[in-house]
């Protein structure tokens, strides 16, 4: 007979695997390591998890989170497994989890369960941690230059801030409005981090155009790096102007049609062209009339090359160049003026 047995049932003369019979083994195998207990920290705020040293993972859903937890701790001993995943209970922090495996074995399918819990021990996040405690980095001091901002304008730049930051937030985990307050000027935005805050000027800038000035301020010294804390003031201005408003820059009048980042496009109501002015140029342009100026009369009188129109104030005949886009006015239509500078123009 020999010493070919089974060391768990005692059976000889049969095919041994680690000492045990075929009928044995397959009971006695676990094609998983699954630990009794998992322990995972996330915070309480975001449900961030604290993993090798780092926090990630910020707004997964806990019980996402637990199923990472439970993937990330089992140790697969075979490579040709489905496994099955699933909470059982809850209690609060606590999770009851079962995790199911299906494996060939010697050729036999096996399915063995295996049981254990998922603790969450919360502990705020550092970047949590400063949201909190209302940190910031920079302040947003939005105003308009040489007039009041309207609600409207101050309405449109919080939606902008709001989204811009909700973009931000993946990638940069201070990027978050910590505080807001009303001035009679205008409106400051205190900003979790600076670099947040530059992205949401560029954002101001694209949509309203405007002048922008930085200013540091020293707030104190990091005692752990020896290093000085600074916080860095942002001026963000409107410009004095408008789109629909009338400018002068450099002798020419013109009408704003739009603004960006880059400067001002306006059209030339002598050269009848588009014309832009970088923001660099911003002192030398005026403001001249607004669209409140603009009014109405009538065409009284037209030639092949000239057009006559009421003065929309004394009633005085002005007689005027007619000019490309016109050809299709008659008398008796009503126009648009504007007077700038003893000066009449038809508008479009």
């Amino acid at each position: 007979m020999g010493g070919n047995f089974c060391i768990k049932c005692g059976r000889s003369n049969t095919q041994l695997f680690k000492g045990l019979c075929r009928e044995c083994f397959l009971k006695e195998y676990k094609p998983l390591e699954v630990p009794e207990r998992i322990e995972v920290e996330v915070c309480p705020h975001c449900n961030a998890q604290l993993i090798n040293g780092k926090w990630t993972g910020r707004g997964i859903p806990e019980d996402e989170i637990i199923y990472r937890a439970l993937e990330n701790n089992i140790i697969k001993k075979v490579e040709d497994i489905i496994i099955d995943l699933e909470i059982l209970q809850k209690r609060g922090t606590i999770s009851s989890c079962l995790v199911r495996a299906e494996a060939k074995i010697l050729g036999e399918k096996i399915t063995q369960d295996f049981y254990t819990e998922v603790r969450l021990k919360k502990r705020a996040c550092p970047y949590c941690s400063r949201y909190k405690s209302g940190y910031y980095e920079a302040v947003i001091q939005l105003r308009a230059d040489e007039r009041s901002l309207e609600l409207e304008e101050i309405k449109k730049a919080e939606q902008l801030i709001n989204k811009t930051l909700q973009k931000s937030w993946g990638k940069d985990k201070l990027a978050y409005l910590a505080k807001k307050t009303r001035q009679k000027e205008g409106a400051d935005y205190y900003i979790g981090s600076y670099k947040a805050a530059k992205r949401v000027i560029t954002a101001l800038r694209e949509e309203f155009g405007g002048i922008v000035g930085e200013s540091p301020k020293l707030m104190g010294r990091d005692k752990s790096t020896g290093k000085n804390i600074y916080r860095i003031w942002i001026s963000f201005k409107l410009p004095k102007f408008k789109e629909g408003d009338f400018i002068s820059y450099k002798g020419r009048t013109g009408l704003i049609k739009a603004m960006d980042s880059h400067g001002i496009l306006f059209y030339d109501l002598d050269r009848q062209e588009m014309s832009t002015v970088l923001w660099r140029e911003y002192q030398r342009i005026e403001r001249i009339a607004t669209p409140a100026d603009i009014k109405k009369t009538t065409v009284t009188a037209i030639s092949p090359s000239r057009i006559q129109i009421l003065d929309p104030i004394s009633y005085e005949p002005i007689d005027l160049k007619l000019k490309p886009g016109m050809e299709n006015l008659k008398i008796g239509d009503q126009v648009s003026v504007i007077q700038i500078n003893n000066k009449t123009y038809i508008l479009g």
